[in-house]
Order: C-alpha cells, then sequence, then structure tokens
C-alpha cells in the first residue's frame, strides 16, 4: 500500500543510487530498478522449521487475495535496506524486530526490483501480529515440509521465484542445524 509522501529509492543495475521517484508517477518505461526488502520471520518448533506467509489484503491492486512473505516492500530514498526491512515488518503485521538480529540471505534481481532477503527468528515469541494499514487481512505459519502444497496460493511472482525457494530450502536447513546444536 502507498503511503502518502513516499519516494521510492531508485538504483542502477549496478545497485547504485541514482535518485527517487513518488510511486504514483512511476512510469516502468523509463525506470531503472528499484530496491525492495523482503523478511521471512522463521521459527523452530517442535523439531520443524516454520514459516511466517501473509495473506494479502482483497483491497490491494497487485496481487490481492494472495499469500506472501512475512514483510516487504520497496525501500524508500536514502533508506537503508535493513531499516526498510524493519519498517516494513512493522507496517505491515505489526512485529517489532531487532535490526541486528535480521539474518542477511541474498540480494537478487526480481523484474525491476532488487530485492534483499532476510530471514528473522522469531523461536520463543508471542505470536501478536496486528495489521494496521489494511495491507494484510492474516498470518499463518506453514511447515517448510508443506510449502509446496501451499504454493498454489502464493501471489504469482513468489511461486515462480527460483531463488526464493532455493533460499528457502538452504535456510532451512541451516535453521535445522542450528536448533540441533543447541
Amino acid at each position: 500500500m502507498e503511503h502518502p509522501g513516499e519516494i521510492w529509492q531508485e538504483v542502477d543495475f549496478n545497485g547504485e543510487r541514482i535518485g527517487g521517484i513518488e510511486p504514483t508517477k512511476l512510469d516502468l518505461d523509463k525506470v531503472k530498478l528499484f530496491i525492495g526488502a523482503a523478511v521471512m520471520l522463521y521459527r523452530y518448533k517442535d523439531g520443524e522449521v516454520e514459516y511466517l506467509f501473509q495473506h494479502r489484503s482483497k483491497k490491494l491492486q497487485g496481487n490481492p487475495d494472495k499469500w506472501d512473505v512475512s514483510a516487504g516492500g520497496h525501500v524508500n530514498l536514502n533508506e537503508s535496506r535493513v531499516t526498510a526491512a524493519v519498517r516494513e515488518t512493522y507496517e505491515e503485521i505489526g512485529a517489532k524486530i531487532d535490526s541486528d538480529k535480521l539474518e542477511y540471505a541474498a540480494t537478487y534481481l526480481r523484474w525491476k526490483v532488487l530485492v534483499c532477503l532476510y530471514f528473522y527468528d522469531w523461536t520463543g515469541k508471542e505470536d501478536n501480529f496486528s495489521f494496521n494499514d489494511q495491507e494484510v487481512e492474516e498470518v499463518k505459519w506453514i511447515k517448510y515440509k508443506d510449502i509446496k502444497d501451499f504454493m498454489p496460493n502464493f501471489k504469482y511472482n513468489l511461486a515462480e521465484d527460483e531463488v526464493f525457494l532455493y533460499y528457502l530450502k538452504e535456510w532451512t536447513a541451516k535453521i535445522i542445524k542450528k536448533y540441533e546444536n543447541l
């Protein structure tokens, strides 16, 4: 959802900042790339890894009524990627996360967005999520082993995002190793 006065960070193909643009004046033929931050909350529960997915509002213009990453969105002009990840997580699902505990996974190109993917450990924390800006209708924990069955519910570019799915698999192995060694 667009927020009044928001200016998205535009970057070149090397990821260098080149300016900003108001989302309402976006001309996809002229823009190079935008930076986006995506956050996947995970928890280790009963010997399994679960990921939190958000159900996008039916009122959204893009991919309404579909499931998406825990939180994510565009990086604003002169905002750091980490700050955007923390901000988007709070705006979309009401979760306060510590920037020092964000786990960076990758930066990769998806359409015209340079996506910075982060993971965040929610193990042992209380699930008191709130949806203040009407972008999200609900959230749901999905066991990693059940994600393939849940994929038809994803927004189209998430279900086909091979890089995202690769890192989900890789991160699951890291989480299992982390918790089995405790």
